[in-house]
């Protein structure tokens, strides 16, 4: 990913996941992919990325993330969180609750917040119920 600007407000690291989410619901998974960096640990591929969503609770035929919602009963949590730097370069992290068909879901991902000489990476931690 392009390093973002060091300025970055919270409301723009959200609007930078809000794109990886349209990126989603278009199931560019490849784009999606490579629109974040990953932690090495995890072994994330674009075709892991679909297989978490689509294998999501009730595994759907056509099931995918969506940005917008129609059912809104449930508060969609898109949260950052900063802190002091730590030795590896973590700043901060980001919950954003993902969308399901248009519903809010407790399938959430999480994005380490990492700065670089260049400016921030956001790093996919997890897909995973929270």
């Amino acid at each position: 990913m392009t390093p973002l600007p060091p300025t970055t407000t919270d409301q723009e690291l959200i609007a930078f996941i809000d794109d990886w989410v349209r990126l989603l619901e278009a199931e560019r998974y490849e784009e999606a992919f490579q629109w974040t960096n990953h932690r090495g640990d995890v072994g994330w591929s674009p075709e892991l990325i679909r297989e978490i969503i689509t294998a999501y609770v009730n595994n759907l035929p056509g099931q995918k993330v969506t940005l917008e919602r129609t059912v809104i009963d449930i508060q969609q949590r898109k949260e950052v969180t900063r802190f002091a730097e730590t030795s590896d370069g973590q700043i901060g992290y980001i919950w954003y609750d993902l969308n399901i068909n248009s519903v809010t879901s407790d399938l959430t991902a999480t994005f380490d917040i990492i700065e670089t000489e260049l400016g921030f990476i956001l790093e996919l931690d997890e897909i995973h119920v929270m």
